[in-house]
C-alpha cells in the first residue's frame, strides 16, 4: 500500500481558543514541534517557538499551564500533563511536555492511532490562525474517520480540513527550520522577501523597506546580513569541500 502523507489543518476564530489568540493577535509568531511521539494512551513532544516577546511571554503563561490542554477545546480534556522549560530567550523558547492518558482527550494524536493504527510520525506548525498536523502513515485508509472523528469533537468555530500529498514530502534529515532563525532576523527576512528585495531588478531599495518596518536601516541590514550567512552556512552544512590547489 505504501506510506501516505495527510495534513489536517485548524483554522480558529478569534476568541475561540486562547493560544490560537496569541499567534492570531502576532501573525509573526511560529510553533513547531521539535518531536512528537504517541505510543498507547501516552505522548510526549518538544516544541520550539519563535516570535516578538509578548507573544513569547503570552505562551508561556498558557503552554506551561499543566491545568489546560494544548491541544483541544477548553475544559474538553482530562488527560494528565506536565511540562517544563527547556530553554528561554526573549524571543523563543523551547518546551518539553509529557500527557498521559490521551484517550480521554478530544485532539487528533489519540484518534490517530486509533484509525490509523502505530507507526505514525506528526510534525505540527501553528502560525496565524492555522494548527496544521502533518502524519506520515502506513495505513491511510480510514483517515475519513479520523476526519470526522475529528469534526464531532471539536466546535464549528474551529474550521478543519483535510488534505493528502500524493507523494510524502518535508520528511528528510533537515531539522532547519523557520523558528531557527532568531525573531529579528526572521522578521527582517520575511519582510524583505514580501517587498521584493531581493528581486532581480529589486522592487525596494533597503532605506524604503527601513522605513516600511520602522526600523532603522543600520540595524536592518545587519539582521538581514545575519539571517543571509545563517542561510548560506545552513545551506552548505555538511557539503564536503576539497581545495584543488
Amino acid at each position: 500500500m505504501g506510506v501516505r502523507e495527510y495534513v489536517f489543518t485548524l483554522e480558529y476564530d478569534p476568541g475561540v481558543d486562547p493560544i490560537a489568540d496569541v499567534f492570531i493577535d502576532h501573525p509573526e509568531a511560529v510553533a513547531r514541534s521539535i518531536a512528537c511521539s504517541v505510543v498507547g494512551v501516552d505522548m510526549w513532544r518538544l516544541d520550539h517557538f519563535s516570535g516578538p516577546e509578548p507573544a513569547i511571554d503570552a505562551l508561556d503563561e498558557l503552554v506551561l499551564d499543566a491545568n489546560r490542554c494544548n491541544e483541544c477545546p477548553e475544559g474538553t480534556c482530562d488527560s494528565y500533563r506536565e511540562h517544563e522549560l527547556l530553554e528561554r530567550e526573549p524571543t523563543s523558547a523551547t518546551v518539553y511536555t509529557f500527557r498521559q492518558g490521551i484517550d480521554a482527550c478530544p485532539a487528533l494524536p489519540y484518534h490517530a492511532t486509533e484509525h490509523l493504527g502505530p507507526g505514525l510520525f506528526f510534525q505540527t506548525r501553528r502560525r496565524g490562525n492555522e494548527y496544521t498536523w502533518r502524519m506520515l502513515t502506513r495505513d491511510g485508509t480510514r483517515a475519513g474517520e479520523l476526519y470526522d472523528a475529528m469534526r464531532e469533537n471539536f466546535p464549528e468555530t474551529v474550521r478543519i480540513s483535510l488534505s493528502q500529498l500524493s507523494d510524502p514530502t518535508h520528511w528528510s534529515d533537515e531539522t532547519t527550520t523557520e523558528t531557527d532563525l532568531p525573531y529579528e532576523q526572521r522578521a527582517a527576512l520575511e519582510a524583505a522577501v514580501e517587498a521584493g528585495y531581493y528581486r532581480t531588478p529589486r522592487d525596494t531599495t533597503l532605506a524604503e523597506l527601513a522605513e516600511d518596518t520602522g526600523v532603522a536601516r543600520s540595524t536592518l541590514q545587519y539582521r538581514l546580513q545575519r539571517a543571509e550567512a545563517w542561510l548560506a552556512n545552513e545551506f552548505t552544512d555538511g557539503c564536503l569541500c576539497v581545495d584543488t590547489d
